[in-house]
């Protein structure tokens, strides 16, 4: 009896063995991971697979096509992250409202997330994702900082100061350096939208020729880029340029073309999304900075993975330079798909 016992305990064992053992080998190799196409990942996780299942969140706004953007980043990492026993959510905020953040980010911490990849907004979620750090969750934010002060750990995006000047001179230079313009941002209450309008101003304000008419607000929202910027054209027939710091520029195109100011107005903006792309090869857009949305998604999580399964540290600040698309390259930088 004990010999057909022991036997039985055996083949259980043995069973089991072979259970874990093909689970084990489900498990994608970093090294076979194929980027989706046209991407170049940033970063891989690493081969581990952690005994406890760790849950990621990402928070992030959806109101436009870059929040789309970068939830196919997120989607791309919580797929290669499944057979890693790592479970990611999507954590959408309606929009640029800081208590709507805030709340996201208390939920997550109530939740007991390992950790968050955050859009940071601004410096009014400090307070929150320090205590989220206090209470042993790894914060990363991506696209934004939440606040120059705050605890996160690691950043993703753009260096919203440079981009902007980039663009600001981007828009002197196809205005010959003279002429009126105008600003549309996304919300003065974001950090990067603020950083990126200022930058733009450090090149602006420097040259006494060119003139502000004014910088408004579309909450990055197309149609209301194109209410703005239909009434900027109306009430300023002799404006040349308009920068557009954030989401929903093609709207601003749009206006530009159904007011026939295509080549006339000049006007530059971010995102090599397929609404603005459109535009550039139509010549209503002068110039598009890229930054990279996806992996503003998918960067973070991976090296959220990384840090919790296998004590990796990324570095403190991750910085996307970002490419720029005009209407005599676009064709070659970003070519239509067969």
């Amino acid at each position: 009896m004990r010999r057909i016992i022991l036997k039985a305990v055996l083949v259980t064992f043995a069973l089991t063995t072979i259970t874990f053992s093909s689970f084990a080998q489900k498990m994608t190799p970093a090294k076979s991971i194929k980027a989706p196409p046209a991407v170049t990942l940033y970063g891989l996780p690493a081969d581990v697979k952690p005994a406890k299942q760790l849950r990621i969140a990402e928070i992030m706004v959806q109101n436009n096509p870059f929040g789309m953007a970068v939830m196919q980043g997120m989607l791309f990492a919580k797929e290669i992250l499944k057979d890693r026993n790592t479970k990611v959510d999507w954590i959408s905020v309606p929009d640029f409202d800081p208590q709507k953040f805030e709340t996201a980010m208390q939920n997550c911490i109530t939740a007991q997330y390992d950790a968050i990849a955050l859009f940071g907004l601004s410096d009014a979620l400090t307070p929150v994702v320090n205590k989220a750090v206090e209470e042993g969750i790894l914060v990363y934010s991506f696209n934004t900082e939440p606040g120059m002060e705050s605890k996160r750990q690691a950043y993703w995006g753009q260096d919203g100061f440079a981009g902007g000047k980039k663009c600001g001179q981007l828009l002197s230079d196809a205005m010959g350096g003279a002429g009126k313009y105008a600003i549309i941002t996304g919300s003065f209450n974001v950090l990067g939208h603020e950083l990126r309008r200022k930058g733009a101003r450090s090149v602006f304000d420097a040259n006494t020729k060119l003139k502000l008419i004014g910088e408004f607000e579309n909450q990055d929202k197309a149609e209301e880029a194109y209410n703005v910027t239909q009434n900027l054209l109306t009430s300023n027939p002799d404006i040349k340029g308009i920068y557009v710091t954030a989401g929903g520029p093609f709207g601003a195109a749009k206006a530009i073309k159904d007011a026939g100011l295509t080549g006339k107005v000049k006007l530059v903006c971010h995102d090599w999304m397929a609404e603005t792309v459109e535009y550039v090869r139509s010549g209503q857009v002068t110039a598009v900075l890229d930054q990279d949305p996806f992996n503003q998604g998918y960067a973070p999580i991976i090296a959220a993975f990384n840090k919790l399964a296998a004590n990796i540290d990324p570095k403190e600040i991750n910085w996307f330079a970002g490419d720029v698309a005009t209407p005599a390259d676009v064709a070659k930088k970003i070519p239509l798909k067969k």
